[in-house]
């Protein structure tokens, strides 16, 4: 939601921000609004306070981009943010608000919890132990150093997000709100029989990290499916997905 309310464009001030991923966001938004009868867009109220909660730094983030100091250009910060959040208040109308319950929830943010440090302690000795040679053997001495490297670099983008996660620590809010979509998914398969549940983030330990040739780092991504089968992905991807029930 972030992500489709981050733009602005102002002919009096010869300015246009917008979000790296506003287009695909809009994407999705665009496939809610179309299939609003069909109740697949979701949101908790957790998920409305954070978006409220951290449109604020993003908005700052892409003035930065564009070299405007939010104290000097006051006006243009103060009229950006406003138009962004009624953006972010009109892609909210399209969305069902679901109540939880906070003790179900709270058991499920434990089990979260867990998977997180677990996936932490993971990443943290990938990150001090001596990558494997066993590919070594089936390259020739003349290219064993290229192969070196490129093995590295494969190694090291596959295991990213897992090394997202030691620099980039989860915060609260967003193990609260994996913990609610666990709870709501096993609400709806009990009740509507629904067979499966997508998470939309872009922020990666949530949904996978993908690299030009094909490769994807995606471990968290697996693992939250395996533990709770719910699928994390980009908006894009989940256009695609849903696509496909049309």
């Amino acid at each position: 939601m972030i992500s489709a309310s981050v733009y602005h464009v102002s002919r009096d001030w010869r300015i246009e921000v917008k979000h790296p991923f506003y287009e695909q966001s809009m994407r999705l938004i665009g496939f809610l609004k179309k299939n609003i009868a069909k109740r697949i867009g979701i949101i908790t109220k957790t998920v409305e306070d954070q978006a409220f909660a951290v449109i604020q730094e993003a908005v700052e983030k892409e003035l930065k981009r564009r070299n405007i100091d939010r104290a000097k250009g006051f006006r243009i910060y103060s009229a950006i943010l406003n138009s962004c959040e009624t953006r972010l208040n009109e892609i909210l109308a399209y969305m069902l608000r679901e109540p939880v319950d906070p003790e179900r929830v709270n058991e499920n943010y434990l089990k979260v919890d867990e998977m997180y440090e677990k996936l932490a302690e993971k990443a943290v000795r990938l990150h001090f132990e001596r990558p494997s040679e066993a590919w070594q053997w089936r390259v020739t001495r003349r290219f064993k150093r290229v192969a070196r490297e490129i093995f590295r670099t494969q190694r090291w983008r596959e295991n990213l997000q897992l090394v997202n996660l030691i620099r980039n620590p989860v915060k609260k809010s967003d193990k609260i709100i994996l913990a609610e979509a666990v709870y709501l998914f096993d609400l709806y398969k009990r009740s509507e029989q629904v067979t499966k549940f997508y998470l939309c983030s872009t922020d990666h330990h949530f949904s996978p990290i993908r690299f030009r040739g094909g490769i994807e780092s995606r471990v968290v991504t697996e693992k939250i499916e395996e533990l709770f089968g719910i699928i994390c992905e980009w908006p894009q991807q989940i256009v695609e997905a849903l696509s496909q029930f049309q």
